[in-house]
């Protein structure tokens, strides 16, 4: 049957304006897509169930570009920066989800997280054991939300728990993407993941490259994050110039490719991401709580590069992407480089979409899109364009989240 919403509407489109409506009416079909979507007093609603959600506003869903499940239970492990971090917090908890209990219920914790915050599609990154990755897609199966979901490959500069060998690590991606990839009309999806540079060899990497290009795959991965991250990264891999030049000499650069971080990147590096067709996470507040620094998100918009949030959890602290909006505005400030909670908000829905291949379905209240979308608790009174923009950017948990749908279905049981 179909079914109906009316509420506030705000939601970037893909031509590039800004949809607000006070008073709108969302109309989804059976198969779970937007079949309508404009002003209330003008829809037809003839045979269709409409629910009254005023003073609500529905948005997108919240796409999270970048996020590290394995990290759920380690939020606010203020260890140090990211190479010290990593051995020091990262590692011994990853180490942990070789058990398989453990595994699912931090996979369950998540799952819990992400849709409390909105976030109803995410890049994500497992650990580097097949059977923890296999219970985090059982998860995501189960939880209805939307993922492309990485075997965190890595054959050095780990735990010798955490390192795989190159062909028992592609072997594990063969199997995870024959049973996982396209799962559920393109819900659920595989990505090739490299950890970063650091923690493979040539030959892992090389490997990787070929077996995305064989089978189409998305490659996401880190670059650029710490500046001694970047020189022992050189030092392992000197046929590369620079970090963006290991990916580049291993086939793993490319217009499926999404890169975190960036921070460090010269004019050089940036030129090659926007000739690459690759994308971009931006991570900001990881980068904050790690002390890595700031990307500045005018180099890739100024290239056209698409760039999606991520909330980086663990080092992010906190999975909800209008904190990693927030924190974005304050980056764009300290980097002389202002940029507006409209373009901010575009980037944690239809950008995070684009950034990840998904735009052509998510990302917009469009006609014809799935319907993945997100109902937020504003106050009753009116609100202009740029107060309710300001609102969702900015306000934190002090706008809830009432009901999170993925193709129209509502999620988690929540009230709403």
């Amino acid at each position: 049957m179909r079914r109906a919403y009316r509420a506030q509407l705000l939601s970037p489109l893909a031509s590039g304006a800004l949809l607000h409506l006070e008073d709108g009416v969302l109309v989804v079909d059976e198969d779970g897509r937007i079949a309508a979507v404009g002003p209330f007093a003008e829809a037809s609603l003839a045979r269709t169930l409409v629910r009254d959600l005023r003073p609500r506003v529905l948005v997108p869903g919240f796409v999270d570009a970048h996020v590290h499940p394995p990290q759920t239970r380690i939020v606010g492990s203020a260890t140090g920066p990211l190479l010290t971090w990593l051995e020091t917090s990262v590692f011994p908890e990853e180490v942990r989800l070789r058990d398989g209990a453990y595994a699912r219920a931090v996979a369950r914790d998540f799952v819990a997280r992400a849709l409390a915050s909105g976030t109803t599609t995410s890049a994500l990154y497992a650990t580097s054991d097949p059977a923890a990755t296999e219970v985090l897609f059982e998860e995501l199966e189960a939880s209805g939300l939307r993922a492309l979901v990485g075997l965190t490959l890595m054959d050095r500069g780990a735990p010798a728990e955490l390192c795989l060998p190159r062909d028992v690590a592609m072997n594990a991606c063969a199997r995870l993407v024959d049973t996982w990839h396209g799962r559920d009309d393109g819900r659920l999806a595989f990505a090739v993941t490299p950890r970063f540079a650091l923690s493979c060899t040539r030959e892992l990497l090389e490997a990787a490259g070929r077996f995305a290009a064989e089978r189409g795959l998305f490659v996401q991965t880190h670059v650029a994050e710490n500046e001694d991250e970047e020189r022992a990264t050189l030092a392992m891999h000197p046929y590369a110039s620079d970090y963006l030049g290991v990916y580049e000499a291993t086939g793993l650069l490319g217009s499926r490719t999404v890169l975190a971080h960036a921070i460090h990147f010269t004019a050089s590096a940036w030129e090659r991401v926007a000739r690459s067709g690759a994308r971009i996470a931006h991570c900001p507040d990881s980068n904050f709580f790690l002390g890595s620094g700031r990307m500045r998100l005018a180099e890739a918009c100024a290239r056209g590069i698409p760039v999606g949030l991520g909330s980086d959890v663990g080092a992010g602290r906190a999975f909800d992407l209008r904190r990693a909006m927030a924190s974005a505005y304050d980056t764009s400030l300290c980097v002389g480089a202002p940029v507006s909670p409209e373009r901010l908000f575009e980037l944690a829905t239809l950008g995070g979409a684009r950034a990840l291949g998904f735009d052509a379905r998510i990302g917009s209240l469009e006609v014809g899109k799935d319907a993945d979308f997100v109902v937020l608790d504003v106050p009753p009174w009116k609100l202009d364009r740029a107060a309710l923009l300001g609102l969702v950017a900015f306000a934190g948990d002090g706008v809830r989240v009432c009901s999170v749908h993925v193709r129209g279905r509502r999620l988690g049981g929540q009230p709403a």
